[in-house]
């Protein structure tokens, strides 16, 4: 991969961030569209043993976390304790909720048809393990939907709870609290991206807390409906990509530092790329969380994977089928992210916005080897 054709963006790039699309609801449309009122996040602390379910509705799939109330001191991380859980089990439905969404708009409804029946499976698997507390969330193909109430009151009723719609600024910061969760990490500070399907999150974080955070809609399956147009993708439509999100991601992180923090990366994107660094034929989390990659290595996969015809990527060790067609377009955002912050490795985590709605409904701390269940990318 060429780095002075990566730093150097095609003369007239179209701007992603201001694509064709319904703009993103405003508190008031947010509050609107679905209702806070009984929401499980707000209810008393739980009781020893109570278990939760918390669902996931992403742009490209739907993710199930379940898990358990431990007693105060259970849990020897060396955090703050009180209010500590363990993870039950995970599950992930590839349901592409996006799918078309760049171009018309509206849900379609093949794609709330899938989502629909994923949500029911997830359902009566928290229901087989007992989870009595739920709180379920949608995201950026939700928002960018104009048929997005529609969609959740649907959804709404086959969990048999709301569903509530978050804004970008709140999925930043829900999914900053299920990484920072990790006691893995402590005491450091954090950088964090994490590459979904219909868009992506960046925030910088501390000790203390989150400093900034940004959400842009540049997630991998809205790239690749405005960019991967065939396979192989080739050097030209790779460098074309990249030149496109750099010019994007470069004023947009210009005031964001990486300094001393640890650069992280979750969700499926950076958890598939470790798996395939990794050439797992069967994904095992307890391989991927934490996995370091360096940049010139996230360089050297994006080389190869461009040159892959869609057959021979289906033969890719470590990349799932439902994510032969994003891996391109979601590590170029993560290649591009640590060329403009400096970083130059990235490590992989499982946990993600998921981990930060079970920390809302269970409490802060999660055990640091219950990791090693979570569910495929």
């Amino acid at each position: 991969m060429s780095h002075a054709n990566a730093q150097t963006p095609p003369a007239a790039p179209a701007d992603l961030a201001a694509s064709a699309l319904p703009p993103e609801p405003s508190a008031a449309a947010l509050l609107s569209a679905e209702p806070h009122a009984g929401d499980p996040i707000a209810a008393a602390t739980p009781a020893l043993g109570t278990r939760a379910a918390a669902f996931d509705i992403g742009s490209n799939s739907v993710k199930l976390l379940i898990g358990e109330a431990l007693p105060p001191g259970a849990v020897t991380s060396g955090m703050p304790q009180g209010g500590e859980w363990k993870v039950v089990a995970e599950e992930s439905i590839g349901t592409r909720l996006a799918e078309d969404l760049i171009h018309c708009g509206v849900l379609k409804q093949e794609a709330m048809d899938r989502t629909y029946d994923a949500l029911a499976r997830l359902l009566s698997i928290a229901e087989a393990n007992g989870a009595t507390r739920r709180a379920a969330v949608a995201t950026s193909a939700v928002r960018d939907s104009s048929n997005r109430k529609a969609f959740l009151k649907r959804a709404s009723e086959v969990l048999g709870c709301q569903v509530r719609l978050l804004s970008g600024d709140e999925e930043a910061e829900t999914t900053y609290l299920g990484v920072a969760s990790d006691p893995h990490w402590h005491p450091r500070g954090l950088f964090m991206t994490e590459i979904g399907g219909g868009s992506a999150q960046w925030v910088q974080g501390s000790t203390l807390g989150i400093e900034q955070k940004l959400s842009l809609p540049l997630g991998a399956v809205r790239l690749r409906e405005r960019f991967i147009e065939h396979h192989p993708v080739g050097q030209e439509g790779l460098q074309r990509l990249l030149g496109t999100l750099h010019a994007q991601l470069q004023p947009a992180l210009a005031y964001y530092t990486l300094g001393d923090r640890l650069f992280v990366g979750t969700g499926g994107v950076a958890t598939t790329l470790a798996a395939i660094d990794l050439s797992l034929d069967t994904y095992d989390p307890s391989k991927t969380d934490h996995f370091v990659m360096t940049r010139h290595e996230l360089a050297s996969h994006l080389d190869r994977l461009s040159s892959l015809t869609m057959d021979q990527l289906r033969r890719v060790p470590g990349l799932p089928l439902k994510r032969t067609d994003l891996i391109i377009p979601g590590g170029a955002v993560l290649y591009v992210t640590m060329e403009i912050i400096g970083a130059h490795s990235v490590t992989a985590s499982v946990r993600g916005l998921r981990y930060g709605l079970m920390r809302q409904l269970l409490g802060p701390v999660t055990t640091p080897d219950t990791a090693a269940q979570g569910a495929a990318p």
